[in-house]
């Protein structure tokens, strides 16, 4: 795996921490405060794409250009997600998940990482491993 691919996998798994770390404070202030159960139920689909984000990072071994292409939706949503919620609620985490995802998707988009997630190609009939040697 290329230091692109590995430090973009690092990066995404950290941001999916922080998204479950979130959601458990979520659920605790609902808990503590069921008034405002409502209000916080809003807030729960935020916390989808970064969730899934993490998922997909887990299928990276698969090496799927697939998986590659659908992270990359993904990431490239978050921001416009929280940008939308600034224009609703007036929040600016859309400023710190802005850099991040396009520094993760920057990441995603380089060669290295383009050439990992291309499945080689299999000539049918050929196998897979060279031949043990014969021996004489």
């Amino acid at each position: 795996m290329p230091l692109s691919v590995r430090v973009a996998r690092n990066l995404i798994w950290f941001q999916a921490t922080l998204t479950l770390l979130g959601l458990v404070l979520l659920i605790l202030e609902s808990v503590l405060d069921p008034n405002d159960v409502l209000e916080d139920l809003l807030y729960a689909p935020f916390y989808v794409p970064p969730l899934v984000t993490g998922w997909l990072a887990n299928q990276w071994r698969t090496r799927r250009p697939r998986i590659r292409h659908a992270t990359i939706t993904v990431q490239a949503a978050i921001p416009l997600i929280d940008f939308i919620d600034f224009l609703v609620e007036g929040t600016y985490t859309w400023v710190l998940s802005a850099p991040w995802s396009a520094l993760i998707v920057t990441l995603l988009l380089l060669p290295p990482a383009r050439i990992w997630f291309t499945p080689t190609l299999q000539i049918p009939g050929t196998p897979s491993q060279p031949a043990p040697p014969v021996a004489t």
